[in-house]
C-alpha cells in the first residue's frame, strides 16, 4: 500500500490516501457539475483504499452543501481548496480527494470528463459506495 499525502493551502485540511494503485493507474474524474467545473477537479478514489482527513481547526471547515444535498464538499475557509467530497453513510463514509491537493500531483494525469446529471439520490449513493473510498473525517 502507498500513502498519498496533502493539504490545502495553508495546512489546516490534510488528506492521507492510502491505496495500492500507483499514479499511472487512476484516471481523475472531472465532474462537470457547475461546482466541479469551478474548481477544475480531478477526483480519485478506490475503493479497497482508505482516505484519512484530518481538519486542524473546524472553525475553518466549510462543509458545503448543494444539489441532492447527501454530500460534504470540503473547502478550507481560511484559503479556500476544495479538498474532497465526503458522503457519510450511517455506521461507514466515502469520500474521494482532489488529485490537486496532493504533494505529487504531477504523477497523475489529466482528468476525463464525467457527467453524473441523471443521478438522483439514491443512485448517487449507490455509486459512491461502489466507486469511492472508505474514509473518516477527524477534527483537532
Amino acid at each position: 500500500m502507498t500513502k498519498f499525502h496533502g493539504q490545502c493551502h495553508c495546512g489546516n485540511l490534510e488528506v492521507t490516501f492510502t491505496t495500492a494503485k500507483t499514479p499511472d493507474q487512476f484516471t481523475p474524474r472531472a465532474c462537470q457539475c457547475s461546482f466541479c467545473r469551478k474548481h477544475s477537479t480531478r477526483a480519485l478514489s478506490d475503493p479497497t483504499g482508505r482516505i484519512d482527513l484530518m481538519a486542524h481547526d473546524e472553525g475553518l471547515l466549510e462543509r458545503y452543501r448543494f444539489g441532492t444535498g447527501i454530500t460534504d464538499f470540503l473547502v478550507c475557509r481560511k484559503c479556500g481548496v476544495y479538498i474532497a467530497a465526503y458522503m457519510d453513510d450511517g455506521a461507514a463514509a466515502y469520500a474521494n480527494v482532489m488529485a490537486s491537493v496532493l504533494d505529487n500531483q504531477a504523477d497523475f494525469s489529466a482528468a476525463a470528463p464525467t457527467d453524473y446529471g441523471d443521478e438522483d439520490a439514491t443512485g448517487k449513493r449507490q455509486r459512491r459506495r461502489e466507486k469511492w473510498t472508505p474514509a473518516t473525517l477527524r477534527i483537532g
